[in-house]
């Protein structure tokens, strides 16, 4: 009965192995970790499919508990600083360096969404600039260094809408915007009440201006086709 107890043994250690890990559920935001000095987080299984990141030097660091929201502010060179909310219990930890940041729409601060990780859609090498990013992207413009992307893009059916902040900016989003799209070869189809619509080939573009209320920035849309030709 010697070997019946060896193999019985043998079965015991097998069934008392490691155990098999259970995955742990997704991150809400689009990456999260704390960062210190440099973020160092766990990418996302899947990108989303909309987002908003803004990259910049953390300074004015104030941290997050389960009660009471933090909030830090990004630079960036050609920029105005960018304040961001840390939603309570979001973070727990802290941050500092150069991070690239998900952004949610908030008031009167972006919201912070978690960090982009060096090689992921959202994340800018520092030096490159802009420091923000969008996806989707607007097709034919490059939004110039002294705006940032501060909403998830809004996606229609009929077209795609992004918020920006453009600092002190924000009351002149035409005279912002304006020089940036005449350089990447844009041309104005005309400004009408607190508008401009603009055409490059077969893309168009419709620069909006902001209310200035809390939370509201100037905003752009693009029509999935041409809506009219310009004279």
């Amino acid at each position: 009965m010697r070997w019946r107890g060896v193999a019985l043994l043998g079965v015991l250690v097998a069934g008392c192995g490691a155990p098999v890990s259970t995955p742990s559920p997704a991150p809400s935001a689009t990456i999260a970790a704390s960062a210190r000095p440099s973020p160092t987080p766990t990418a996302a299984a899947t990108v989303p499919a909309t987002f908003a990141s803004v990259c910049g030097t953390v300074s004015d660091f104030v941290g997050d508990n389960a009660q009471t929201n933090g909030s830090f502010v990004l630079n960036s060179p050609g920029r105005g600083p960018i304040r961001i909310t840390i939603p309570a219990g979001r973070l727990g930890g802290s941050a500092s360096g150069y991070v690239c940041i998900g952004v949610l729409a908030g008031v009167p601060y972006p919201l912070f969404d978690g960090f982009f990780t060096s090689g992921t859609p959202g994340f800018v090498d520092s030096g490159v600039l802009p420091a923000t990013a969008a996806l989707p992207a607007p097709m034919g413009f490059v939004l110039p260094q002294s705006c940032a992307y501060v909403v998830p893009p809004i996606v229609g059916i009929a077209q795609t809408d992004w918020k920006v902040d453009c600092g002190a900016a924000n009351n002149n989003a035409r005279g912002t915007l304006g020089p940036a799209l005449v350089a990447q070869g844009w041309t104005s189809c005309g400004a009408g009440l607190a508008a401009e619509r603009w055409r490059k080939n077969d893309l168009m573009l419709l620069v909006a201006e902001s209310s200035l209320a809390a939370g509201d920035y100037p905003r752009f849309s693009q029509p999935a086709g041409v809506v009219s030709p310009c004279s």
